[in-house]
């Protein structure tokens, strides 16, 4: 809901017809994610006339995958943030319309030895209702791995992502990868510096 919430703001602001309009003004807003995306969308929300933004994060602020500088926009704005937050269920009425959702309290174990980051745990019956008018869920994603990676032995890692060496090279002599599908759910300017980076090292390669 995140990208349709953003690209109607966008489209009225342009004039535009609008494909799904989600109104805020005067409502209670709950986004769930602690990347970029999620971000844009409490300010977004803000600046559209929002009673009340609140976002929910499953860790803490020094474990969110966004700018934290965005975050403290965000703060400076009136947003609230709720950590160590993670979403159960949503709870509608009988016509369907949104009440509010249902959080577990979460904790972060010792951080992973080969990893270097901490797991999330749901605290048992920690569970407790959060009411909101709109909620916006701005969380990452996990690839779908096209089956020609494998087919053409081209390794990937436990979430999917593209295996590469430090010059972007895959696990096949002479393909190359960037970007999201190495980096997981980024940022535009790093994808562009990987594609920048690799067109290096293709051409130095040829030059050897």
């Amino acid at each position: 809901m995140a990208m349709e919430f953003l690209t109607s703001v966008q489209q009225k602001l342009f004039n535009e017809e609008i494909s799904r309009e989600i109104n805020v003004r005067e409502c209670d807003v709950i986004v769930v994610g602690g990347g970029d995306t999620a971000m844009d969308c409490i300010r977004t929300a803000i600046r559209e006339g929002a009673n009340s933004v609140t976002c929910h994060y499953r860790r803490d602020s020094h474990n969110m995958p966004g700018s934290y500088k965005e975050y403290r926009n965000a703060v400076e704005e009136g947003a609230e943030f709720e950590f160590y937050s993670s979403p159960k269920s949503v709870v509608i009425d009988e016509n369907n319309k949104v009440l509010g959702l249902n959080f577990a309290k979460t904790t972060l174990t010792q951080a992973d030895g080969n990893k270097g980051r901490q797991q999330v745990i749901e605290i048992e019956n920690s569970e407790r209702f959060c009411k909101a008018d709109v909620i916006i869920f701005a969380l990452g994603f996990e690839p779908e791995v096209p089956k020609f990676l494998e087919e053409n032995g081209i390794k990937t890692n436990s979430w999917g992502g593209i295996v590469t060496s430090s010059n972007g090279e895959t696990s096949i002599s002479g393909v190359y990868a960037g970007g999201d599908v190495t980096r997981g759910a980024d940022l535009v300017v790093r994808a562009t510096y990987d594609g920048r980076e690799i067109a290096k090292n293709i051409i130095n390669s040829f030059i050897k």
